[in-house]
């Protein structure tokens, strides 16, 4: 199968790695400086310490134009995709979007596409340069359709050596499960500057931990308010040693996916008025270091 995947990030390269195994990929970059690195480089993917050079994969810079594939994946922030809409909007073929949050599902209505899927990306994934990234952490895809038929889409029923996908029968509630996780632990980790299992380990920490799932779960209404905190809490120990992507971003003077996690809670808070006084804190705490460049 072809496929295309927009966006050189940590999860663009992680992914073209795993799926060049079985397929024909293209990694479709923001900059050609990038697209001829790993054009002439290949891919370098770091496992658990050890390094291997992947050289079958083929990039192009976006400018140059999408190519004929079978499956086209979004692997860009959300952040990103009001400027990619306009490039995808009369395509065809199905379309396969991982972002963060919930905000993209608006965009997704105005599109041609009769087979439109979302998926929440569960693996921990480190870029070190144009054409390294490392798997930091080996974790599941989960894939909902938004549109179309969900076994129409190969890749959930394949099997890849640590990159496993697996099918989710409901978007809402799979988006809104990842959300909750990021919510909690990107924005605390982001400005406590600790590693994820810190908001545990931590007692003081693992207070406000506690009170920004109390309040965020209110918000959103979580039906099973006690397995959802143990699921945030596994997923912050699972990854214990992970610097969460928002913290990285500030860490690095880039902008973060802050208004596509809580910038959704708290619109969501306000419609319903729901008190959202620690989001709403955090939320201004990650802009302001974002707006100073880390």
């Amino acid at each position: 199968m072809r496929i295309g995947i927009i966006g050189g990030g940590a999860i663009g390269l992680l992914f073209a790695s795993h799926l060049s195994e079985n397929h024909r990929v293209t990694l479709y970059t923001h900059t050609a400086e990038q697209a001829s690195i790993i054009n002439h480089e290949g891919i370098r993917l770091i496992v658990d310490g050890e390094s291997r050079l992947l050289a079958g994969i083929v990039s192009k810079s976006l400018d140059e134009g999408i190519s004929d594939e079978d499956l086209l994946i979004m692997a860009v922030k959300q952040y990103h995709l009001p400027q990619i809409l306009p490039r995808i909007n009369d395509i065809q073929v199905p379309l396969l979007f991982l972002q963060n949050g919930y905000g993209h599902i608006s965009y997704l209505k105005q599109l041609q596409s009769q087979a439109i899927y979302v998926g929440v990306v569960e693996h921990g994934a480190l870029k070190h340069d144009l054409n390294t990234v490392e798997h930091t952490g080996l974790g599941i895809t989960r894939i909902a359709s938004f549109k179309g038929e969900l076994e129409q889409l190969s890749l959930v029923n394949e099997m890849f050596d640590q990159f496993p996908f697996t099918k989710s029968e409901d978007y809402h509630t799979m988006l809104v499960d990842k959300l909750v996780v990021n919510s909690v632990i990107n924005p605390l980790t982001a400005i406590l500057a600790v590693e994820n299992g810190g908001l545990i380990t931590n007692a003081y920490y693992y207070q406000l931990f506690q009170a920004l799932f109390e309040e965020i779960s209110g918000i959103l209404e979580i039906q099973n308010r006690t397995e959802s905190f143990e699921h945030v809490k596994s997923v912050c120990m699972a990854t214990a040693e992970n610097r969460s992507s928002m913290l990285t971003d500030l860490e690095n003077g880039r902008k973060t996916e802050i208004d596509a996690i809580l910038g959704h809670i708290l619109s969501e808070a306000k419609s319903k008025g729901k008190s959202d006084c620690l989001t709403s804190s955090l939320y201004k705490m990650v802009k302001g270091k974002e707006s100073q460049g880390g």
